[in-house]
């Protein structure tokens, strides 16, 4: 095929996109409301993990150390607990140190302890996730003269929901997707259909199956294109304003936890809306066009 006659089909596609622009709007508003609505949705699942995974590292494993222990035996366990598998971060706090801790929160214990402190100095653990503590707390018990306490219910809980949550997360999601595959195909094919006597047309004066496609494939890729981007710009501005608004309230309310970045949530979004958007209206107008084709 000629590079003239590939200009003139893509031309021949962006003028009846033009000349059909109320079908070809109701293609684009239906994908951009789907993916709008499997966006959001999304972007909830996906930070609802994050904040979970965020909890589950602040709820670590707290080893007492006895006194026995001299400065050095202290730094080799240090080391040995930082080297064990799924362990993010460990600090070591002394006597002195939880002393002041102490000093802190409570000053009337604070009065009794500081000429006689029985403090205990500890290793404060933070682990990846919570279902990784039972391991390493197992490992740590096997240590003589360390004590270990951690939120063991709390750990079970978090662990259930954590599940529960990417459950129904990922079942939530490929219901949305699915719904949006459907009807961004039977918008496609109802374009499509209501062209039909313009195909048959275009078939009886002689054109090839090649002419009359392309034409079709072109519309399909403009509006997945457009219906991609729509939303994809839509969520970009809501998301960050929404972390510019909350950001503030969850570091105040729940200290330290943030929200996923913009990148990373549209780093997620952008293979699925391409996939959702161009993929299936590129697929749905050859399915639609090779049913009419056959005249």
């Amino acid at each position: 095929m000629k590079l003239y006659t590939i200009s003139y089909l893509f031309k021949e596609g962006l003028r009846g996109l033009w000349k059909n622009r109320m079908m070809a709007f109701a293609s684009i508003a239906t994908i951009v409301l789907s993916l709008l609505v499997l966006g959001i949705s999304y972007s909830i699942a996906q930070n609802f993990e994050y904040i979970i995974s965020q909890v589950e590292i602040q709820m670590g494993i707290t080893a007492y150390v006895s006194d026995v222990f001299s400065d050095q035996e202290i730094d080799s366990l240090k080391q040995t607990v930082e080297n064990m598998a799924n362990v993010v971060e460990v600090e070591y706090i002394s006597k002195d140190d939880a002393l002041k801790i102490l000093a802190q929160g409570d000053t009337v214990l604070y009065e009794e302890f500081k000429d006689d402190n029985p403090l205990p100095a500890s290793l404060e653990i933070k682990v990846a996730e919570v279902a990784h503590q039972a391991d390493i707390v197992e490992k740590l018990l096997r240590v003589e003269g360390i004590e270990i306490d951690y939120f063991e219910a709390e750990t079970d809980m978090f662990i259930d929901l954590n599940n529960r949550i990417q459950v129904f997360s990922g079942i939530l999601i490929a219901l949305l997707a699915l719904i949006a595959l459907l009807l961004i195909t039977n918008t496609i094919k109802l374009t499509v259909f209501v062209r039909k006597k313009e195909i048959e047309i275009m078939k009886f004066i002689g054109a090839t199956d090649s002419f009359i496609r392309i034409p079709f494939l072109v519309e399909g890729i403009t509006i997945g294109i457009i219906g991609a981007i729509v939303p994809m710009f839509m969520i970009f501005k809501g998301y960050e304003f929404a972390i510019q608004e909350l950001s503030g309230a969850f570091d105040m309310i729940f200290g330290g936890i943030s929200l996923k970045s913009v990148e990373v949530i549209m780093m997620g979004l952008l293979p699925m809306y391409t996939g959702l958007a161009i993929g299936i209206s590129v697929v749905g107008s050859i399915i639609a066009i090779h049913r009419h084709l056959k005249v």
